[in-house]
């Protein structure tokens, strides 16, 4: 009888294996998921800056359009406007609400300065200044809790305009 021989396949051991272990991988997710966290931060917060700006840049147009209102007024001399636009020294707040007086002559009907449900609160001053009148005009984010209002962080984002118009 022939004897088979049997072979054992030979059992080969890697001393200098090279690879990750699960505790190395678990450390690098942790770092990635700390930077990826750090970004995203970035990004809300500039997010919010320009939300910020874009609410300022706003404000700063209304109380431009303010200003040209008032030069129109007083260059073209536009008649039925003396209670709602004296041209005298003293502050004013615009209309806030459709029912307000003057809304019809500011708001979107008339010169376009407010707006409906407007986020902002617009005041304006005119004062002697010589030969011209100093116009200074206040815009600053609605801080009513009902109505509309800017998104972000708005807080202290008021403008303050001033202009000389001819007398």
């Amino acid at each position: 009888m022939k004897q088979e021989a049997t072979m054992k396949k030979p059992i080969i051991h890697f001393s200098n294996q090279k690879g990750e272990s699960l505790v190395e991988v678990l450390v690098a997710l942790g770092i990635l998921l700390a930077i990826l966290v750090g970004v995203l931060q970035l990004f809300t917060m500039a997010l919010f800056s320009f939300h910020g700006t874009s609410a300022q840049s706003e404000m700063m147009r209304r109380a431009e359009a303010v200003v040209e209102v008032v030069r129109l007024v007083r260059s073209s001399g536009i008649s039925g406007t003396s209670g709602i636009l004296p041209l005298a020294a003293g502050t004013r707040q615009l209309p806030v609400a459709s029912t307000d007086t003057g809304y019809g002559f500011w708001g979107p009907a008339g010169f376009g300065v407010i707006e409906h449900e407007a986020k902002y609160r617009v005041s304006y001053a005119i004062s002697d200044g010589g030969a011209d009148w100093v116009v200074s005009v206040f815009v600053e984010p609605n801080s009513a809790s009902t109505g509309a209002k800017y998104l972000g962080s708005v807080g202290g984002k008021a403008v303050r305009y001033a202009a000389r118009v001819p007398k």
